[in-house]
């Protein structure tokens, strides 16, 4: 497993977990949800069922989140998380382990993230595996005030 430090399009450093597969068979790129990083266990879990079919596995910690890279949390946004994938992806073209076409898997925010990625970019996502996606502010808003989400308390 090797961790590296990039920039993203703001100048920020993104920490980025690249774990290699030697027979690669395939590119996964799994991104964390709001508040998370790249070693939660979930997470993890995601890369490692990945690498058991001989794929390469790219994880990294967004912006603005808990894990390495640069910023603060209450500067989080939809946009800094898509933002950032689409650097990522941009940084790993340039690779020698780099191949399209790629999975994206993502977990809430970054289930999100990801998909806007895939119907921006279809030609170039094999497969989209999104982990209890978040599919709009005002739906979730509207759980809490039913009472209908986990954390409503």
């Amino acid at each position: 497993m090797e961790k590296l430090f990039i920039k993203n399009r703001k100048g920020e450093n993104i920490a980025v977990l690249v774990e290699k597969n030697e027979s690669q068979k395939g590119l996964a790129f799994v991104m964390h949800g709001l508040s998370g990083f790249k070693e939660q266990d979930h997470i993890a879990i995601f890369a490692d069922a990945f690498k058991e079919k001989d794929f390469t596995v790219v994880r990294f910690d967004t912006t603005n989140t808990f894990g390495e890279s640069d910023g603060k949390y209450e500067n989080a946004t939809m946009t800094n998380y898509y933002e950032d994938l689409e650097d990522v992806i941009k940084w790993a073209q340039e690779q020698k382990w780099y191949q399209e076409p790629f999975v994206l898997s993502g977990h809430s925010l970054g289930g999100m993230g990801t998909t806007l990625y895939a119907e921006k970019y279809p030609k170039k996502v094999l497969a989209l595996a999104p982990i209890s996606v978040v599919v709009s502010g005002k739906l979730i808003m509207e759980a809490h005030k039913r009472g209908l989400t986990r954390n409503s308390g």
